[in-house]
């Protein structure tokens, strides 16, 4: 055998598997030529989605307002329910929904039993088998962020700037945001994919939709807790319980498209 006969063999070994079968490019070495509509699909889809955002954005505000107001009502009538005005693009003006409840500083006493919650919670992290190590890992993470809070409200209670209202505003304008940032995710990570063209419509409307319902019982429920808590739970919340609830079920979503098989 010759030597160029050797290296075409070992050339043609590469793409054998150990059982004699031939190994599949995998799909993320794999390279797609977009067309034209795949290009429209891109670019067209997620223009068509946010003018349509931006067209049922009184509707959509007015319905944010109307859940509010029932879930005020429906616990209580803890909170006054008024609009606040902000500035908008162009023409239209945004309508948010606003909370006037009330939510004090952490006692000096609840600070530190807080505080002794987390190193609990640290410590019992450390006993958890490796077998669970992503439990392992939220655990410490719970511990490390509301600990931080505890110890900065025990040290300097007056320092702390933020009011339940602002947080409850500054939330709902985030999903706004990711209200208009979704479908040019979509663009990116599924429009780039060849999908059907409905699978692409029915994720992206699926994600809008439930950002839209779940917003304000979602930041309602959380002004509620620290309604009833204290600001102390306030970073907690920020960081674990705010936009990134939102974040993870648009990916369970996204997770869930990619299963869609043919008809």
């Amino acid at each position: 055998m010759s030597l160029q006969q050797r290296l075409d063999l070992l050339k043609s070994m590469r793409r054998i598997g150990y059982g004699g079968g031939r190994i599949a490019m995998h799909r993320a070495m794999r390279t797609e030529r977009f067309n034209r509509l795949r290009w429209g699909e891109i670019i067209g889809l997620p223009v068509l989605f946010n003018l349509l955002t931006f067209s049922l954005l009184p509707s959509l505000l007015g319905g944010w307002f109307w859940l509010t107001r029932w879930s005020n009502a429906a616990t209580g009538n803890l909170a006054d329910v008024s609009r606040l005005l902000l500035p908008g693009v162009g023409p239209v003006t945004l309508a948010l929904p606003w909370l006037e409840m009330a939510s004090a500083p952490p006692s000096f006493w609840q600070c530190w039993f807080n505080a002794l919650a987390c190193l609990l919670l640290l410590l019992l992290s450390f006993l958890i088998d490796q077998e669970r190590m992503p439990t392992r890992y939220l655990l410490r993470l719970l511990a490390i962020i509301h600990g931080v809070s505890c110890l900065y409200f025990g040290w300097m209670p007056a320092a702390f700037s933020h009011s339940l209202e602002d947080y409850h505003i500054s939330c709902l304008e985030f999903v706004l945001a990711l209200l208009l940032l979704t479908p040019w995710v979509h663009a990116l990570a599924f429009y780039v994919l060849d999908k059907p063209i409905w699978h692409k419509l029915l994720l992206t409307a699926l994600s809008m939709a439930y950002l839209c319902l779940e917003a304000p019982l979602h930041y309602f429920a959380a002004s509620l807790a620290l309604h009833y808590g204290s600001l102390l739970y306030m970073p907690l919340l920020f960081i674990l319980g705010s936009l990134m609830v939102e974040v993870m079920m648009l990916i369970a979503l996204y997770g869930w498209a990619m299963s869609w098989g043919e008809p």
